[in-house]
């Protein structure tokens, strides 16, 4: 994604949102742009009850939406993607993590894999909505 385009921007107030809606669970956000798959890591100051030792990471990126992960200190695992849309709104983003944290398991094991890296769709149109 072009760092200096409307959707980069979006993506940032996407972020944001969804950061915003999940309230004081979040500790850190890491956008990044600068490589071939744009992504998005939410420290959360959750746990899921099976892996409570490890950091728990709500993660974006643009092939497969939201994920759940684990960083087991040598990487991170995925536990279960959400597996709705690209973008969903905050409000079931916030659900899929509340209830995974609840001891549920709200998503999918496989990846949904919605588009390819910097594919010509409409994922840009979509973001600019979210500039600020």
């Amino acid at each position: 994604m072009d760092t200096m385009s409307l959707a980069a921007d979006g993506l940032v107030g996407y972020a944001t949102s969804v950061a915003e809606d999940l309230g004081v669970d979040v500790f850190e956000i890491d956008i990044n742009l600068d490589v071939d798959l744009a992504t998005v890591i939410i420290l959360v100051d959750s746990q899921v009850p099976v892996f409570e030792e490890f950091p728990l990471l709500l993660t974006w990126d643009e092939v497969s939406g939201w994920a759940l992960r684990i960083d087991t200190g040598g990487g991170a695992a995925t536990l279960e993607f959400l597996g709705e849309d690209i973008l969903p709104d905050s409000a079931s983003v916030r659900r899929f993590l509340w209830d995974a944290v609840r001891g549920n398991s709200p998503g999918v094991l496989a990846s949904p894999a919605f588009r390819l890296p910097n594919a010509c769709d409409d994922l840009e149109q979509r973001l600019v909505r979210f500039c600020s």
